[in-house]
């Protein structure tokens, strides 16, 4: 709804993903090496292996302009997520893919709440103009998880080159400690709010903008005991603080944008995976800081930006002992190019390539201190590119090239994941229904349309690689009411 000086929208979406047999990931924790992928044809996965994703969110938003000046904002938001399947990851044992099959049972609930609340408004003081925001927002989030999983006496033994399948081993040996299957206790509860205050300063008819502001943010984790629904102490953490956000902006011509900013962030750690002693713990509360300076162009029809950036933070690590924790220090140092332009009509182009290092800059007792992080290339790139088909109305051709670099899958840096370049082509026909007053729009594409096998990431520990998609057809179709 669009009124004079209220608007207000509503969204609700529902989601359900079902997966058989789909391969998942290969451990490699037990090997030195990373393999080499197996054939696109081939399914390391088994037969018995399935997953069922469900969500339900909803976003109501608000706006309403108290004076020409001023606006109040408001918004609350929910979401749903029901996670529950059998998982079968190959642990590789050899380079000639041999590897054991486990079983591993999950029921996972989540449900989330959140909220925002504030005002806006510009007004002068003299010569200076200001743009002025404050606001509050807030965020509840509750977990239930439970798992049970197989011996590794039990695991049957497989290749990830060639698959035969085997039986599911039995998911009988948790000890107790995986919780209540059928009806999962409360994991873990988090909570954050944060009240927000900034002011954008113009001189020079707003050439030249200063951004001052501040942010207090608060992070409260609580983990309990899957089995008695008890609080665990040590999976509590609290965390709270006042960040600075400042910024500058200047135009020396309309065209061109030469910017800097500082922000900080305070915000929940990663939960440790199922290959840790602490599996499902929080890690904690994160603090990040990142800083950026960059230029922007954009004379209509072609543009572009440049920026180099810099962002500190605590990286959780896997350790000799088998606890996921913050033990390390992560410096994301890079350069992101951005380009587009419309070289001729109907034809639009999109380029972008980002160069990173991501360093491990502290260390608990300095092991591996300098290292690169795990699972970041050190380069990605894409270049996309649609044309318009004459005569037919709204139906365009789409090209996409993505480009990742290498990337390590171990703190030693001594295993590491191979560059990999894929290609995406397809088709969109967008076309009026219903007397002109509703769009439909009909996709259709191939992605990886040379079938290249690689291995297109590793998770944040260092034991799991995935494997890219094969080609892929894809076809959709959205309409807007």
């Amino acid at each position: 709804y669009k009124g004079d000086r209220f608007r207000t929208s509503l969204d609700l979406g529902y989601q359900k993903k079902t997966f058989h047999g789909s391969p998942t990931s290969v451990n490699i924790s037990a090997v030195d090496f990373v393999p080499e992928p197996p054939k696109n044809d081939r399914n390391f996965s088994q037969k018995w292996a399935y997953s069922d994703i469900e969500n339900e969110f909803g976003m109501w938003r608000s706006e309403y302009d108290i004076t020409d000046s001023w606006t109040a904002y408001t918004g609350l938001g929910a979401q749903h997520a029901h996670e529950e399947g059998i998982y079968s990851a190959p642990k590789l044992l050899d380079k000639s893919g041999n590897a054991t099959v486990s079983r591993l049972d999950t029921n996972r609930i989540s449900d989330s709440d959140s909220g925002r609340a504030g005002i806006r408004g510009n007004f002068t003081t003299g010569f200076v103009s200001h743009k002025v925001n404050v606001g509050y927002s807030a965020m509840t989030k509750n977990e239930k998880i439970a798992w049970k999983m197989s011996a590794a006496a039990d695991n049957p033994t497989t290749n990830i080159y060639h698959n035969t399948g085997v039986d599911m081993p039995d998911s009988s040996n948790f000890s107790g400690s995986g919780g209540k299957y059928s009806d999962p206790l409360t994991s873990g509860r988090t909570r954050t709010q944060g009240w927000l205050l900034s002011d954008t300063l113009g001189v020079l008819d707003d050439k030249l903008l200063f951004t001052a502001g501040a942010r207090h943010q608060k992070v409260v984790i609580r983990g309990y005991n899957k089995i008695t629904g008890a609080e665990n102490d040590a999976d509590g953490f609290d965390g709270s603080r006042w960040m600075p956000t400042y910024g500058v902006v200047y135009k020396p011509w309309e065209e061109i944008s030469l910017y800097a900013n500082h922000t900080e962030a305070l915000q929940p750690g990663e939960t440790a995976p199922n290959t840790a002693t602490n599996y499902g713990q929080s890690t904690g509360i994160v603090h990040s800081k990142q800083n950026e300076v960059g230029v922007k162009a954009d004379f209509g029809r072609v543009g572009g930006s440049l920026a180099l950036f810099e962002i500190k933070m605590p990286s959780a690590i896997l350790d000799d002992s088998g606890h996921y924790g913050l033990d390390a220090e992560q410096r994301n140092r890079g350069v992101e190019l951005n380009v587009f332009g419309e070289p001729m009509l109907g034809m639009r182009l999109n380029a972008s390539a980002t160069w990173l290092q991501a360093e491990l800059t502290k260390t608990k007792n300095g092991v591996n201190q300098g290292n690169d992080a795990i699972g970041i290339p050190s380069f990605y790139a894409v270049l996309g590119a649609e044309y318009d088909i004459k005569p037919i109305e709204g139906l365009t051709a789409t090209a996409r090239v993505n480009h990742s670099g290498t990337q390590y899958a171990d703190l030693a840096n001594t295993k590491k994941l191979d560059s990999y370049t894929t290609l995406d082509l397809g088709m969109r026909y967008r076309f009026a229904v219903n007397h002109n007053e509703n769009q439909m729009t009909v996709r259709a594409g191939i992605d990886n349309v040379t079938n290249e096998n690689y291995w297109s990431s590793v998770d944040d520990s260092g034991t799991y690689i995935t494997q890219g998609e094969p080609r892929t057809f894809k076809v959709s179709v959205g309409y807007e009411f």
